[in-house]
């Protein structure tokens, strides 16, 4: 390792480019690796990401502090305060980020338990001040853990920036006289360990806690000494950290402290090994023993005894009594007799408050000694946000003890300078045009490196980061805008997005006034050549959603042409009336021109209001009739009539759709053409004005009249009633209700153009589904669900047919096939962090409410609905959350977290209505509406069957086309069901329409089949060789594994016969032991193996589980469908196609019974039936498989089907066959397994409701390993706050968990139950079905939580047990 020990003087010269010592520490590695940027110590390194977490970074510098998870090509100089988990997490063998600061015990630990490359490692001695990259460094004393240290930072350059950064550390009044902490006193910023920064935590001191547990153990040993027992002294440690108890324990008590090989190894390396006789691993030498954190108990977010396991210990030992000690911070209780103490039997834990963080008095004493400008809290802040309410909650506890005097003058300053450059900058100006004659020359350096500056930040943007930024950008954004957001940015594309949706309305108000200046220059280059545009060079502006029109667009404005704009109306005026209000007009239209994109969002908003206001006093009521004076020609008159068009449809397409396009005429008249003011107008309504505005209009119903509506309806003409008024985003609620309610419309009388919220041409809105979604989950018929779902694709039909596909892939909650293993790749946290963020909510109130309502989505929904916005959102269209969600999948490498988040916030930014709680239950993979793909396709059916009708005959009879709706259901739902890729399947059927045959679809090699059941003890593979050669491989799940499975690969181009060009063979992958004669292995041996990944296959050479293939069935081969084929026929081409290999690559085993023979009379067959089973048993299989040779023998995929039964060997044992059950929840348990969840509440599916319905508590078959595992897993986001509303049950666990795993279960029998909900109604109808007796087997890996048992296959297995219950009996 790099040692920088030093003596102080020394270290005064010392100094450290850390880009030099990490490529030479690099390049001194046996396995020299490169770094991807880094070539030379000069080579300049990107920019530090947002995404880097400010508690974690020094201000002005690249170094980041316990922050190995952010690291990345950006800096290569990393500090860790001391050697704890939550601290060192990201550090690995495999570590080559950079360099590791960190003093002389962390170094040791870092290199000899995390086997980092001791290269890498900068040892730092206490005391030492070192130059880093300029930057003076200094490590002091933390008082927390063996080498904890604080760090000690000094900028370079005469205005010394000094910041302290304590890592975890325990204020002591020692550190007050200090002499390198003295000179960081009034420091710019402390990074402060704010474990206890709370009132409540008000410990005492080291000292006081270890002498209670000195004093304690030597009470314990004079008691057991004066009665002649051995009484066990249990003190818990985590693996770095409470060694000074131990050593004073030692001391003071005279005796040695036993521990385990794991803690002896570190606290050698801490240089407290064996050889001193403190510490000894043999523990009968002393009854003081050290044992590992939580094994007495938990400790948060409260003590929970585990006296089953002290009890354990004990015996264990050889003691007949024990007494423990838990020595935390968080046992900050204390009785007026003394510390907490935990009793029962002849077990005592005591409960010691000794802590190695400070209390809130000692944060605030070290904060008042040090007098920095301001704390930074590194502890409790949500992903290290200084602006989040719990940092800015924190630092009010230091309010008065910073240097508030110096952040006043640095605030003064800043407007200082501002108006001091102001000043240069208007005389620079002045004297612009004499500069050439050498008056002030010595602006020119200054200037020329200003502009040097931005020349070099242009030349460093590449076409890679404008793409990049442009993928997370509406489509109308301009290249220069793209570029000048790099630019400011400093080519940091996550930065360059934030900052655009923090202002993208001045970026669209830009777009727009650049459309409009430069159509005013081609009109007024177009007038000085005497030449006029033709009506098709007039197109309008750029809406939020769409791509502007190259630079011809302009914003269509409706005044009549006749009608001269600056004419003032006359008319009293209050004041002075020698204002004149075209001038007015003119400066505020200037000041919003020359703010551009610098202009707050909500100043330019009441700019604009001004505006409209102002423009109420300077025309009258306008109108468009079809003859004006001032109209000169047909053509004239011809554009009108079409920029009146073009403005209606651009004001129904911001409003989605929310009025008819009749009162969008009547805004556009009463905002004179002007498209932003009629938008204004429009959320500024009140609700029932607004719908009756509507219906009204509707009701005139006149085609031709264009004169002035606004006398017809309740609105005011007078368009300063059109003040914009903060608009909360629910204001259209009762027109949202209409469109929903015309979605629930019976079938033959909805009107799929009539009835949809948008028009032809534009993008479906999303906010169609969401109505429709919202609708559906009201609704539990699944005749109503098919209708609604069929009048929603019918209106996409008609008008969006391009957005069908997105649609069926947002009702089923996908974003591709599932063979393709496209994830979202996003978690709760980040989906609560960005509601957080979107909807000015907290965390907490987020949880809170979460606790009420059950569902991510509600919640959003409630907070947005009392959410107020100063202008509607940009509408979000189908495409656009399909687009964006496939994105998000793709998204990954470092700052991912962040671009998935900004992709994340511009989604549920642009919600409307109830389109927020379908998104956000989008986003966490959990939209629950009730319908599944057997519900969804059959309504596309039906939807294209209505199409195809309907064009012809608008009247259309439900009865006369029954039998079609029928048929193509049928088809539609079997061609899914044998190529389950919508990418293939609707296309084909949007464009074959009624003719749309499941055999008209092709299998294609790569696109695995729904599988039928399997056999063996092993996991299912379907196997697919395309036209390429290549091989695939895919799971139960359809999942590809190929890269699970490279040995396969490479059997089935070995025994595959060289004519054989493509196929997909279905077959079972078992785990053997080779070395045991190909013995067949348990599938958790198999489970064992590695997986691998979609970039990479496992090496061969890593392979440690043998696998063997047996390969039962075909369904494609060369071009061919053998879906339909007969076993018998299907079994000669395997036969055929491939030569076996013994324990490598087999045919599935066969016993063939032919018909004359199948009798059970014939006591032959029997008795090889029976061998042959009794011969699968004894090779570890789990039975046998019945399957029919040549009537009805197709291979129905993803079908139960009676030509195919299993006999598994535990149908003697009592239930006929296992259940397929996920852990929905668990209660805590007790005696040996207090500390683990036992039992688990276990759970079918209905894929009816979308509902897990309970089955039976399971506490059988676990081994201790399992629950360990079990506890660890379900922890953190796995654990619900309450019980889903999807979840059935009237049991009440002590915790729920997310539905994710599934468990096979197998009992005596089942019986009905009156706590349990599975399959109520399919038996009885008003009790479940529950098993008996029920057992764990294992782990089903490969089948996600919809795919278990259902409720359908438990009423059937309940129908067909051989003990038969009365259910009529039942009460």
């Amino acid at each position: 390792m790099a040692s920088l020990l030093s003596s102080p003087d020394a270290s005064k010269s010392l100094s450290i480019n850390t880009s030099e010592l990490f490529l030479s520490s690099l390049a001194s590695l046996p396995s020299p690796h490169a770094h991807p940027i880094l070539t030379s110590a000069s080579t300049p390194l990107p920019p530090v990401p947002a995404a880097v977490p400010p508690t974690a970074l020094i201000p002005g510098s690249r170094f980041l502090i316990d922050a190995f998870r952010h690291a990345g090509d950006f800096s290569v100089a990393y500090f860790l305060s001391h050697f704890h988990s939550d601290h060192y997490g990201g550090l690995a063998p495999s570590w080559r980020r950079g360099l590791i600061f960190c003093s002389a015990p962390t170094a040791r630990l870092v290199s000899s338990v995390l086997s980092v490359p001791p290269q890498l490692v900068v040892a730092l001695d206490l005391g030492v001040r070192v130059t880093v990259d300029g930057w003076g460094v200094t490590a002091v004393d933390a008082n927390h853990c063996p080498g904890a240290v604080q760090f000690l930072f000094s900028s370079p350059g005469p205005n010394t920036e000094r910041y302290v950064h304590t890592g975890d550390f325990r204020y002591t009044e020692s550190m007050t006289h200090d002499p390198y902490l003295l000179e960081f006193v009034r420091a710019d910023a402390v990074f402060l360990d704010t474990t206890y920064c709370n009132p409540k935590f008000t410990f005492p001191s080291q000292e006081e806690a270890v002498d209670y547990v000195v004093n304690a153990i030597k009470h314990v040993k004079d008691e057991s000494s004066a009665a002649g027992k051995r009484v066990l002294c249990l003190i818990a440690t985590y693996v770095v950290g409470k060694e000074r108890i131990l050593l004073e324990v030692a001391r003071r008590c005279g005796c040695s402290i036993h521990v385990d090989s794991r803690k002896m190894e570190i606290l050698t390396v801490l240089g407290f090994g064996g050889e001193n006789g403190v510490f000894t691993e043999d523990a009968s030498v002393t009854d003081v023993h050290v044992i590992g954190w939580n094994v007495l108990g938990e400790t948060w977010p409260y003590f929970r005894p585990n006296f089953v396991k002290m009890k354990e210990i004990m015996v264990e030992r050889g003691y007949m009594k024990a007494v423990g000690f838990v020595p935390t911070g968080w046992m900050y209780e204390t009785k007026k007799e003394g510390f907490a103490v935990r009793v029962k039997d002849s077990l005592e834990i005591h409960l010691v408050p000794y802590s190695e963080h400070s209390s809130y008095d000692e944060l605030r004493d070290y904060v008042k000694f040090l007098h920095p400008k301001r704390v930074i809290p590194t502890v409790g802040v949500d992903a290290g946000k200084l602006d989040s309410k719990e940092a800015i909650a924190m630092q009010k506890h230091f309010s008065g003890l910073v240097d508030e005097t110096a952040n006043k003058q640095e605030f003064l300053m800043a407007f200082h300078r501002r108006s001091t450059d102001a000043t240069h900058s208007c005389k620079d100006v002045a004297k612009c045009s004499i500069l050439h004659d050498g008056e002030d020359a010595a602006l020119l350096p200054a200037i020329t490196s200003a502009s040097e500056q931005l020349d070099t930040l242009r030349e460093n943007i590449t076409e890679e980061m404008k793409k990049e930024l442009s993928d997370f950008l509406p489509s109308w954004v301009s290249e220069e805008q793209i570029m000048d957001l790099l630019i400011s940015s400093g080519g940091d594309v996550v930065k360059a997005a934030s900052d655009f949706f923090e202002r993208e309305r001045d970026f669209f108000e830009e777009a727009n006034i650049s459309c409009s200046e430069t159509l005013k220059s081609e009109k007024k280059h177009t007038s000085d050549h005497g030449s006029s545009a033709d009506g098709s060079s007039q197109q309008e502006c750029p809406l939020f959603s769409q791509k502007p029109v190259e630079h011809s667009t302009k914003l269509v404005n409706l005044t009549p042409t006749g009608k001269k704009p600056n004419t003032p109306k006359k008319e009293k005026k209050r004041g002075s009336g020698t204002t004149n209000k075209p001038k007015k007009k003119g400066r505020l239209t200037s000041s919003t021109e020359s703010g551009g994109r610098k202009q707050s969002t909500i100043t330019n908003y009441f700019i604009r209001a001004t505006a409209a206001t102002s423009k109420s006093g300077t025309a009258d009521k306008v109108t468009v009739k079809a003859h004006q004076n001032n109209v000169e020609s047909d053509d004239q008159l011809t554009d009108i009539a079409k920029t009146q068009d073009q403005s209606v449809d651009q004001l129904l397409q911001i409003v989605d759709g929310g009025m008819s396009r009749e009162y969008a005429v009547s805004l556009l008249e009463k905002a004179k053409g002007d498209v932003t003011v009629a938008v204004d107008i429009f959320y500024s309504s009140s609700e029932n004005n607004v719908t009756a505005i509507d219906k009204n209009i509707a009701l005139q119903n006149t085609q031709n009249e264009t004169t002035d509506k606004c006398s017809n309806t309740d609105l005011a003409c007078d368009s300063s009633q059109a003040t914009p008024k903060v608009s909360n985003l629910h204001v259209q609620t009762s027109l949202a209700e209409s469109d929903s309610a015309n979605v629930s419309l019976p079938i033959e009388k909805y009107l799929p153009i009539e009835h949809a919220c948008w028009t032809a041409g534009q993008p479906a809105p999303y906010l169609h589904l969401a109505r429709t979604f919202n609708l559906v989950e009201k609704e539990k018929g699944k005749i109503k669900t098919t209708a609604a779902f069929c009048n929603m694709f019918r209106s996409l039909l008609a008008l969006s047919p391009d957005d069908v596909l997105p649609a069926v892939y947002l009702c089923t909650n996908k974003i591709s096939p599932d063979h393709e293993n496209m994830e979202l790749n996003i978690g709760g946290s980040l989906v609560v962090s960005a509601l957080e963020e979107s909807l000015g909510t907290s965390r907490s109130k987020i949880h809170e409410m979460y606790k009420t309502y059950g569902d991510l989505g509600n919640v959003a929904q409630e907070c947005r609905q009392n959410q107020t916005l100063l202008a509607p959102p940009r509408p979000l269209s189908i495409r656009d959350v399909y687009s964006t969600l496939r994105k998000l999948s793709a998204i990954s490498g470092s700052g991912s977290a962040g671009r998935r988040k900004i992709l994340v916030l511009h989604l549920i930014r642009s919600c409307r209505e109830m389109e927020m709680k379908f998104l956000v239950r989008t986003l966490v993979r959990n939209l629950r509406i009730g319908a599944m793909m057997k519900t969804i396709l059959p309504a596309l059916a039906h939807a294209v069957v209505f199409d195809r009708k309907c064009a012809g005959d608008p009247v259309v009879s439900l009865e006369g086309i029954q039998s079609q709706l029928q048929s193509l259901s049928t088809e539609v739902a079997e061609a899914y069901n044998v190529i389950p890729n919508l990418d293939l399947l609707i296309p084909s059927l949007l464009s074959e329409g009624t003719a749309f045959s499941a055999s008209s679809l092709a299998m294609v090699p790569g696109t695995p089949i729904p599988p039928m059941l399997a056999r063996y003890d092993g996991q299912r593979a379907q196997i697919h060789r395309l036209l390429d050669g290549s091989v695939r491989i895919f799971s139960r799940q359809m999942k590809e594994s190929t890269p699970r499975f490279p040995d396969l690969v490479n059997m089935i181009k070995e025994l595959c016969r060289p004519e054989v060009s493509s196929f997909i063979l279905d077959a079972e992958v078992v785990g053997v032991d080779r070395k045991k004669g190909n013995k067949l292995m348990s599938f958790q041996e198999l489970s064992s193996r590695e997986r691998g990944n979609k970039h990479s296959s496992i090496a061969i050479d890593n392979i440690k589980v043998d696998i063997c293939v047996f390969v039962f069935d075909i369904m494609f081969c060369d071009g061919e469908r053998l879906l339909d084929c007969p076993l018998r026929q299907r079994r000669k081409y395997i036969h055929d196609l491939f030569q076996e290999k013994p324990g490598y690559f087999e045919l599935a085993q066969q016993l063939t019974v032919e018909a004359s023979e199948a009798s059970p009379d014939n006591s032959s067959t029997l008795h090889r039936m029976n061998t042959f089973f009794k011969k699968a048993c004894e090779s570890s299989c789990e039975g046998i498989m019945l399957k029919t040779l040549d009537v009805d023998a197709g291979y129905s995929a993803s079908k139960r089907c009676e030509s195919w039964l299993k006999v598994k060997r535990d149908y003697v044992e009592g239930l006929g066959d296992s259940l397929d059950l996920v852990p929905v929840g668990a209660w805590y348990g007790n005696g040996r397994k207090a500390g683990w969840y036992s039992p688990f509440l276990m759970a079918c599916y209905n894929p009816e409701t979308e509902e897990f319905q309970s089955v039976c508590r399971v506490m059988s078959g676990f081994s201790d390993e399992f629950y360990k595992e079990m506890k660890e897993f379900y922890s953190g986001e796995r654990i619900l706050l309450r019980k889903p509303v999807y979840y059935k049950t009237d049991e009440q666990p002590e915790v729920w968990f997310t539905a994710e795993q599934v468990w096979e279960v197998r009992g005596a029998d089942l019986t009905l139950s009156p706590v349990h909900h599975a399959a109520i109604g399919y038996v009885h109808p008003s009790r479940g079905i529950s098993v008996r007796m029920p057992r764990y087997i294992r782990s089903v890996p490969d089948r996600s939580p919809e795919d278990c048992s259902t409720v359908a296959d438990i009423a059937t297995m309940f129908k067909a047990q051989t003990r038969k219950m009365d259910v009529s009996s039942e009460g």
